[in-house]
């Protein structure tokens, strides 16, 4: 993160100089990946736990495990990649 000297910078270049820093946090916030767990996994795809363990077995869905927690987590970014199958009817 920047810092900003106060002296020397009028008002504009001070308003400016605050809106670069704050798009560029907004822009390293929004490319981190949230982990979820299974269930909010199936609700954000949408999808069934068949659906989903077929894609942890095909190595779309890697879990992951994290200290303190007693389920495997999920990256969003990886949940987000499984297609949704449909019955066809016939």
């Amino acid at each position: 993160m920047e810092s900003i000297l106060l002296t020397g910078f009028s008002t504009e270049d001070f308003f400016e100089k605050l809106r670069v820093i704050i798009r560029e946090e907004l822009k390293s916030q929004l490319n981190q990946d949230q982990l979820l767990t299974r269930e909010g996994a199936l609700k954000i795809t949408g999808i069934g736990n068949t659906a989903f363990m077929r894609a942890i077995h095909e190595g779309i869905v890697k879990p992951q495990i994290v200290k303190g927690r007693t389920r495997a987590m999920y990256l969003e970014s990886e949940v987000l990649k499984i297609e949704k199958y449909r019955k066809r009817k016939s």
